[in-house]
C-alpha cells in the first residue's frame, strides 16, 4: 500500500513537471514594452491591450502606430529571437476590407528592444464607425519555438457634419502652346460629411482665362462609396490666343450647407509660345534688318575720273536664291545704245557739211 502511495506520488511530480515545462514553453518571451497612436497631429500614449484610442480619426487623416517590441528573455538565458516582425491591421476600414502594414525583420538579444511604426491612411470615403486594430509580434528561437505577441485597440472614426471636398482637378492637356482650341478640366466633388448636402453653387473660373463656368448641384448623399455622393463632370475651354506665357491658376469652389461653407481648391494652367510663331518673326526681323544693312558706296572709275554711286547689297543668307539680271537686258544698255546712235547720227551730220564747204 506504501509502495503504491510512492510510485503515484513519483508520477504525480514528473506529470507537474512536464506540465511546467510545457507551460514555460507556450509562454512568450515576446512584450508590446510601448505603443503610442499619432492620430493628425494628436497622439495617444502608453496605450495598453483593449484601450481605445484617444483621439478620433477624420477622413483623410494619416494614423501613425508607434510600437516597441521587447525580448523577456535574461541574459543568463541568452536566448536570440529572430525574424521579427511586426504587423497592425485595421478592420473594415476599406470600404469592409481590411488595411494592414507590416515592418520589416529584425533580431533580438536577450533584454533587446526595438521600435517601428507603421502608418496608414484613412480614406476620404469611410463610415462613420468604431474599428478594431490588431497587433502583433512575432518571431523564431532556436531551441524555444514561436514566440508572439497580440494587443487589440479600438480606432473611432467621426466626420463633420457638413464637409464637401475637391478630390479631382485634372487638366488635359496640361500645357497648351500653338493649340490653345480644346482645352478640358475634369472634376470631382465628393460630400465626405455625415449630412446630405442640397442645393450646392459650383463654380470653375479664371478672371486671366476668361472662365466663369457655373452648376447647381441638387443633392450629394453622405452615402461613402456610392455614386449619389459624387459631383463629376468634364468642362471644355478654349485658351485665347493673344494670352502671354505663363502659368494661369483656374479655381473651383462649392458654396454649400445655405451657402455658409466654401470649399475650394486650384489647379495651374501652363501657357507656352508656339515655336512656329517665333521662327516666322525671327525671319522676318531678319529680313528688315538685311534691307536696312544695304549700303550706297562711291566708286571712281580710273579710265574716266568719273564718280558713279554703287548700290552693294549684302550677301543672300544661306539657303536663299539669288537672281541675276543680264546686263544686255538691263535699262543701262539699252539708254547707252540710244546715246550711241544719236552721237552717231551727229557725227554724219557734221561730215556732210564739211563736204559740202570743201566743193564751194
Amino acid at each position: 500500500m506504501v509502495k503504491i502511495r510512492i510510485r503515484y506520488l513519483v508520477l504525480s511530480f514528473i506529470i507537474l513537471i512536464f506540465m511546467a515545462s510545457v507551460a514555460y514553453a507556450q509562454t512568450t518571451h515576446l512584450s508590446f514594452s510601448d505603443v503610442d497612436v499619432k492620430v493628425g497631429s494628436k497622439t495617444s500614449k502608453n496605450l495598453r491591450n483593449g484601450d481605445t484610442i484617444n483621439d478620433e480619426a477624420e477622413p483623410g487623416d494619416t494614423v501613425e502606430f508607434r510600437i516597441e517590441v521587447k525580448s523577456n528573455f535574461t541574459s543568463a538565458e541568452d536566448v536570440e529571437i529572430e525574424d521579427v516582425t511586426v504587423d497592425a491591421t485595421i478592420e473594415e476600414l476599406d470600404d469592409g476590407d481590411d488595411v494592414d502594414e507590416e515592418s520589416s525583420e529584425f533580431d533580438l538579444d536577450a533584454g533587446d528592444d526595438k521600435r517601428v511604426t507603421l502608418k496608414f491612411q484613412v480614406p476620404i470615403e469611410v463610415d462613420e464607425d468604431t474599428f478594431n486594430v490588431e497587433i502583433n509580434a512575432e518571431g523564431d528561437t532556436d531551441n524555444n519555438g514561436t514566440q508572439k505577441v497580440t494587443m487589440k485597440l479600438k480606432l473611432e472614426v467621426e466626420k463633420e457634419s457638413h464637409l464637401l471636398k475637391v478630390i479631382k482637378k485634372t487638366l488635359s492637356p496640361a500645357e497648351v502652346s500653338c493649340n490653345r482650341k480644346n482645352v478640358q478640366l475634369s472634376t470631382s466633388l465628393l460630400n465626405i460629411g455625415s449630412e446630405d448636402e442640397e442645393d450646392i453653387n459650383f463654380q470653375v473660373s479664371s478672371t486671366d482665362l476668361g472662365i466663369d463656368l457655373k452648376d447647381s448641384i441638387s443633392e450629394l448623399r453622405a452615402e461613402p462609396n456610392e455614386p449619389e455622393s459624387k459631383f463629376l463632370k468634364t468642362y471644355s475651354f478654349k485658351v485665347p490666343d493673344e494670352l502671354e506665357a505663363g502659368s494661369y491658376p483656374i479655381t473651383l469652389s462649392a458654396l454649400y450647407d445655405d451657402d455658409r461653407k466654401k470649399a475650394e481648391d486650384s489647379v495651374a494652367l501652363s501657357v507656352s509660345d508656339c515655336p512656329t510663331a517665333k521662327k516666322e518673326t525671327k525671319s522676318q526681323e531678319q529680313t528688315t534688318k538685311t534691307s536696312e544693312e544695304s549700303e550706297e558706296v562711291e566708286v571712281v572709275t580710273p579710265t574716266t575720273g568719273r564718280t558713279t554711286a554703287t548700290v552693294v547689297q549684302p550677301t543672300a543668307p544661306a539657303g536663299t536664291t539669288v537672281t541675276e539680271e543680264s546686263f544686255l537686258k538691263s535699262n543701262a544698255f539699252v539708254v547707252g545704245i540710244i546715246i550711241a546712235e544719236v552721237v552717231a547720227v551727229i557725227v554724219g551730220i557734221v561730215l556732210v557739211i564739211s563736204l559740202f564747204r570743201r566743193k564751194g
